[in-house]
């Protein structure tokens, strides 16, 4: 028994960093000072974040997958179109209870590409189509660096939030320009002399942006709970996360829908459940975070759907794949 609950703490280990984040970020928010001068470090992370990211995108992917396009729209219309959509019109009942921040931290999620890592094994695992979701993946994030920025202010403008004008975008694209897309470009750069390197090194790269992404995460949280009114709004959380919960059981089955009316096959069909629905952590904190430097006080009010939303979008995937509908698919 203890050797199965050590496994799964070590199988767990980011969700629990996660939560150790929140909690260190909430009652002990001072140490964010020494650890994060000025913004610095955060800065830094986010550089380091994403010069790994490039370092390990598996862009070959979108060279050798093209071939399906049908497929591919269907998944980036989903991910980067339907969703935002979705989520703009569901909310509609909600904008005169939910606080503003809360919208806006549910927006970012909806405008947020796949994960990278997480959808491709949960892919492998259940018998799908892995270079279905690798290409997928990768082309998400990639445009995800453009164009979640723009459909984000575009969300807050119509959907109950506040609108940036177009000076504060063009100064946010600039910020995501030098933190975000020059990491992705150099470590691409580097792919191509390093690949055998890069493959080997994934897993550990990986949990090296990992705990990165424990360290933004807890700038942010420490950041917000130095607002004195922060912790007098955290009652009101309970109905958005219902809400996020029911909207991504309710775009899983929107998703397996619109693969039976294109009649896509069983293991394309495990790669869009896989795909389409799910939202990235790894470019959310830190898109989240830059989008709102200039006001850290609801910074962590914002992330927290996210954070929810990541953890929740897990447990599903871990319950589509012991459904009779994987299995099968796993075992033939």
């Amino acid at each position: 028994m203890p050797r199965m609950n050590l496994t799964s703490l070590k199988r767990n280990w980011f969700l629990l960093g996660i939560l150790t984040a929140l909690l260190l970020g909430f009652f002990l928010p001072r140490i964010e000072l020494v650890l994060n001068p000025g913004g610095i470090t955060r800065i830094v992370l986010i550089v380091l974040l994403f010069l790994i990211s490039g370092f390990t995108l598996p862009t070959e992917a979108i060279t050798s997958g093209l071939k399906d396009y049908r497929l591919h729209i269907y998944i980036q219309i989903f991910i980067f179109l339907f969703i935002p959509g979705f989520f703009l019109l569901t909310t509609l009942p909600f904008r005169s209870v939910w606080d503003h921040q809360l919208f806006t931290g549910i927006f970012a999620v909806a405008i947020l590409p796949t994960t990278i890592s997480s959808c491709i094994v949960f892919t492998q695992v259940s018998g799908g189509n892995v270079t279905v979701t690798m290409f997928n993946a990768a082309m998400a994030n990639i445009l995800g660096v453009f164009i979640s920025p723009l459909l984000l202010s575009l969300l807050m403008s119509g959907g109950g939030g506040q609108s940036l004008p177009p000076s504060e975008i063009l100064k946010i694209l600039k910020n995501l320009s030098l933190q975000m897309l020059i990491p992705i470009a150099c470590g691409q750069i580097l792919r191509q002399f390093f690949k055998q390197v890069a493959t080997k090194q994934k897993k550990r790269l990986s949990i090296a942006s990992n705990v990165f992404i424990l360290f933004i995460l807890f700038f942010a949280f420490s950041k917000t709970a130095r607002n004195p009114e922060f912790f007098g709004n955290l009652r009101s959380l309970i109905g958005p996360f219902g809400y996020l919960a029911v909207a991504h059981v309710l775009l899983l089955l929107i998703a397996c829908a619109g693969t039976r009316l294109f009649r896509f096959s069983r293991e394309n069909t495990i790669s869009v459940l896989y795909t389409a629905p799910q939202k990235t952590l790894a470019l959310g904190v830190p898109l989240v975070s830059t989008y709102f430097a200039a006001t850290p006080e609801i910074l962590g009010l914002a992330l927290l759907p996210l954070v929810f939303y990541h953890a929740w979008q897990l447990l599903v995937a871990g319950f589509v794949k012991s459904t009779r509908y994987v299995r099968e698919t796993a075992v033939s």
